[in-house]
């Protein structure tokens, strides 16, 4: 290889891990700008109305742009089943991620914030099964691992980005926080999920550096899946911060 050759692979990857920052800061700004607004008029239709559009807006964005290369039927049907599964999820954030925030202090809130745990639980389990049934009723089983974590790794990022359904509540917790303890934890909580968001975005630089295909439709999907993926963080923490309030 000529010593043109690796400067253009070299500004290939630069570009590359450019455009993946590029992509994740436009949705964390999106995400963490709009639920700070909507903190501000935190009524039971507005954050409903706020849940529909991040369902259709990272589900529409992450079912488009698959970052995965399977044959057709394949990624047809790991679509299909990823995005099932993670309206499923969206759907039982939208049924308690309201009563949290209406009533934060209520017995309904915590019974209400932690049931979508076991929903999350469940919906997992569901992805491995499908995920592993599919594959075997493939005639050709080439690369059954491949396509089988491909299908079941789709369906967790579908089902986690419901987890970003709960930011306005973590705000709303965060900004009734009294007193230094309840500052300084929630503080810590917020700084952790930064972490998590951060190596998961590193992780997503290499995973698009390591595409070959060339094709920026399927890039795109790469760098969403840790905004994705994020939403149990962001969850976890909306957990954390309750539990620490109240």
């Amino acid at each position: 290889m000529s010593g043109k050759d690796v400067q253009e692979s070299a500004d290939r990857v630069s570009g590359t891990a450019k455009g993946v920052v590029a992509v994740q800061l436009a949705a964390y700004v999106v995400l963490v700008v709009s639920a700070g607004l909507l903190s501000l008029w935190s009524s039971t239709a507005v954050v409903l109305i706020w849940i529909v559009l991040v369902a259709v807006g990272l589900l529409g964005v992450m079912l488009y742009w698959w970052p995965f290369d399977d044959t057709a039927t394949t990624s047809l049907v790991e679509r299909a089943v990823s995005g099932v599964t993670g309206i499923c999820a969206f759907v039982a954030a939208a049924y308690t991620a309201p009563r949290v925030a209406d009533m934060p202090e209520g017995s309904t809130a915590k019974t209400s914030l932690t049931s979508w745990a076991i929903v999350f639980g469940i919906l997992i389990t569901v992805l491995v099964v499908v995920g592993f049934i599919t594959q075997m009723m493939r005639r050709v089983r080439s690369h059954l691992i491949t396509s089988l974590s491909h299908a079941v790794f789709g369906g967790i990022a579908c089902v986690s980005a419901a987890g970003w359904s709960f930011l306005p509540v973590m705000i709303a917790i965060a900004k009734s926080a009294q007193g230094l303890k309840h500052i300084v934890g929630i503080v810590l909580v917020i700084l952790v999920v930064l972490v998590i968001l951060l190596s998961m975005g590193a992780a997503a630089t290499s995973w698009w550096r390591e595409d070959n295909r060339g094709d920026s439709r399927t890039r795109v999907g790469i760098a969403m899946l840790p905004v994705m993926i994020g939403g149990i963080a962001v969850y976890m923490a909306t957990l954390a911060c309750y539990f620490l309030v109240f």
